[in-house]
């Protein structure tokens, strides 16, 4: 999983940003180079789709994978180049372009139009705090004898006598119950007897079912996307003050949750050189399942024996062991015939093993969204990845395969095209949740949970500790003049030029200048080496993420090198 593998999982769009840095005009524009005379030149694909443009001397014979076009620029002048799968706007016409760095350090990976907005699905009510600071209180019924007061912490109600229904309702507002979770409603007041309680859906309260109320109560609330709490005033005067209300986990039952731990350990030379420290060191970190990588020459894998050694002593020390496989390239046809060779010998590893020296399966964390045409064309490209998944699943037995997925993968348009794959082959998933606050990162979680859950999945979720850089985000506007030219090609595809030097009036095209440049710090995808800040957050989530059936663990990315 490289650096730019874990951004990208922690953040699908890079216009998701927390800093804004505005540019108004672009970026020094006191000289700029006209677009003249057509430039013929040649462009070509890499295997891994990345675009390259170069001059074409006259009469030469375009490559395999290569062909000729006219450019209103010199091929020199094209800092970066990438494909857009549209030459229109789906809204208003601004090109964002993703990548690293700031100023004159930033280096382009990605190109795309700016989507308009779409309608934000609610938030989910938090888990295991109180929901009370986040609550509307309002009074209700004919009789004017309910008066409600409230502190950050608690509301108190103050009744009158009367025998017309009367109380307060809390409200959540918009806020949703967390799709397929098993959840119970757990309260604390204190006060006179007589109130009642009830937990209401979006429709009216007299529809909520009546409870009794004792001082501490667990109820699991009504399915409903917007769940209101309501307390109800007795015949006689009287005051109670609730002091909590919260969602938590009815498998946890109130007790503090202590997930299995999982780890990846990239670099081979730990387990070949001293696995007696690695195993030790997972340990130290109460690590039960090891993710490592391996060579494999002529369809086995390198220095084997040394490895079933390494596979024997972390199975006696109670820590499985798991090869990570994983490359974008494999959503494509080359490297999917190389992703099946190594699959065989890992394969062909696990039936000849003894039985102490087995692996606990294979893990396969490919990423095809990092392929440069992904934005352009996401359809072929997740097609192509269901494609893979298939195949892998075909030839794995008798190996579990693990894959690891994206918490943006069930939301995005083109869901359909890879999770029935996905429902196919794998008998565990993982899933990227690359956040740093506990809330976002059960947020992020939420969508692979909920679907894991019912399709009866272990699931286990992964947060980042190693180094990651800032994201970028560089928006562009129509301008006279500006460097980031737009090229329509046949088909309905454009061509986004990243330009070296400003120009204008160019001959053919759309110029685009600087408008603003945006950036996601890396400290909300990643821990970033700060164990305390990590072991806290481990705390904080465990106990509220058990609410989900499909809970399996916690997977850790940057613990052990």
């Amino acid at each position: 999983m490289s650096p730019r593998a874990r951004r990208m999982a922690g953040s699908f769009s890079a216009v998701t940003l927390a800093l804004t840095i505005l540019q108004q005009g672009g970026p020094a524009m006191s000289r700029t180079v006209d677009g003249g005379s057509p430039y013929r030149s040649t462009l070509c694909r890499t295997g891994d789709g990345r675009l390259t443009i170069a001059d074409a001397p006259a009469g030469s014979t375009p490559a395999e994978g290569c062909r000729t076009l006219s450019l209103p620029v010199p091929p020199a002048s094209v800092a970066w180049v990438g494909a857009v799968a549209r030459s229109d706007p789906p809204g208003r016409d601004r090109l964002v372009l993703s990548g690293t760095g700031q100023g004159a350090g930033f280096t382009a990976s990605g190109v795309g139009f700016e989507e308009p907005p779409t309608p934000s699905r609610a938030t989910p009510l938090a888990l295991d705090r109180s929901l009370i600071p986040a609550m509307t209180a309002r009074t209700f019924g004919v009789e004017e004898r309910a008066v409600v007061s409230r502190t950050e912490e608690a509301v108190t109600l103050r009744c009158g006598p009367g025998v017309r229904p009367a109380g307060v309702v809390l409200d959540p507002g918009p806020a949703r119950l967390p799709d397929g979770a098993r959840l119970t409603l757990r309260w604390h007041v204190t006060g006179d007897p007589g109130f009642s309680a009830s937990v209401a859906g979006p429709a009216s309260e007299g529809e909520a079912a009546a409870l009794p109320m004792d001082g501490r109560l667990d109820r699991t609330p009504p399915a409903g996307d917007s769940p209101r709490f309501v307390l109800a005033c007795p015949a006689s005067a009287g005051t109670t003050t609730l002091l909590d209300l919260r969602l938590v986990s009815q498998a946890a039952n109130g007790e503090a949750v202590r997930p299995p731990l999982s780890a990846w350990a990239w670099r081979p030379h730990r387990w070949r050189e001293a696995p007696d420290d690695l195993v030790a060191e997972a340990l130290a970190r109460r690590i039960t399942r090891l993710f490592v990588s391996v060579a494999i020459a002529e369809d086995t894998i390198a220095e084997e024996a040394r490895f079933s050694t390494f596979v024997g002593l972390a199975r006696a020390s109670g820590i499985a062991v798991a090869v990570v496989e994983g490359d974008p390239g494999m959503a494509l046809d080359e490297g999917r015939a190389a992703a099946l060779r190594r699959l065989g010998a890992l394969v062909a590893y696990q039936r000849r093993a003894a039985p102490e020296s087995r692996l606990a399966g294979v893990q396969y964390d490919i990423e095809p969204y990092l392929l440069p045409g992904f934005q352009a064309h996401p359809d072929a490209i997740l097609r192509g990845w269901a494609t893979t998944l298939d195949a892998l699943s075909a030839a794995a037995d008798p190996l579990d395969l693990d894959l690891v997925l994206p918490f943006w993968l069930p939301l995005h348009p083109a869901a359909g095209l890879v999770m029935p794959a996905v429902g196919r082959g794998a008998r565990r998933v993982t899933v990227m949740a690359y956040r740093t606050t506990p809330a976002e990162i059960v947020a992020a979680a939420e969508p692979l949970l909920a679907w894991t859950a019912s399709a009866a999945r272990p699931l286990h979720v992964a947060l980042e500790a190693g180094p990651v850089t800032d994201e970028t985000a560089r928006t562009y506007r129509p301008a006279d003049s500006g460097d980031l030219l737009l090229l329509p090609q046949a088909g309905g595809d454009a061509l986004a030029l990243l330009l070296t030097t400003p120009i204008g009036s160019p001959a053919s095209g759309r110029i685009y200048a600087l408008e603003r440049e945006s950036v996601a710090p890396a400290s909300r995808v990643s821990f970033l080496g700060d164990r305390q800040r990590l072991d806290d957050a481990i705390a904080q989530i465990s106990t509220g993420l058990s609410a989900w059936s499909s809970f399996s663990g916690l997977a850790l990315h940057g613990v052990i090198d």
